[in-house]
């Protein structure tokens, strides 16, 4: 009898930051992978990337933009991503779940039509002293690394 094939889930911890004095956002994004719900599985990736025009107040929310287009590149189709801005998550499931939103013109709108890309997508919370690894590397990326610009918010 042959082994059923194990279907793979990929989970991304979320995180940005922001260095106010060079006006740049960082986004830290730790790719997980797993056989196995209910687990994160092994890291598979670390992104870490900068970028100007994202205002300080939707960084955070860009950043969960950003895991699910880079989930979305990737091929994944069982994805969740996970947030320490919990008021955020919240938002973004609650609209998820209900199948609203997607018509927003906004950021949050842009997130809920991109999920549809997905066979699953799920926001989930993650503690800030176990998102440690993301805040890292948003840190790196607003202090360091060469932003590039999201036209995302030009007027």
């Amino acid at each position: 009898m042959a082994a059923e094939p194990t279907t793979v889930r990929h989970t991304l911890m979320v995180d940005a930051s922001c260095d106010h004095r060079r006006q740049i956002v960082g986004v830290g994004i730790v790719v997980h992978q797993a056989r196995k719900p209910g687990r994160n599985g092994l890291v598979i990736d670390q992104v870490r990337e900068a970028y100007r025009g994202v205002p300080p107040g939707l960084a955070e929310m860009f950043a969960v933009l950003r895991a699910l287009e880079i989930s979305a590149e990737r091929g994944f189709q069982i994805v969740k991503v996970r947030s320490d801005y919990n008021h955020m998550r919240r938002q973004l499931k609650d609209a998820h779940e209900r199948g609203e939103g997607h018509d927003r013109p906004d950021l949050q709108g842009r997130i809920l039509r991109l999920t549809s890309q997905f066979d699953e997508v799920k926001f989930a919370y993650q503690p800030r002293r176990k998102n440690q690894n993301a805040h890292k590397l948003a840190r790196t990326a607003a202090r360091e690394a060469s932003p590039a610009t999201s036209d995302l918010f030009a007027p």
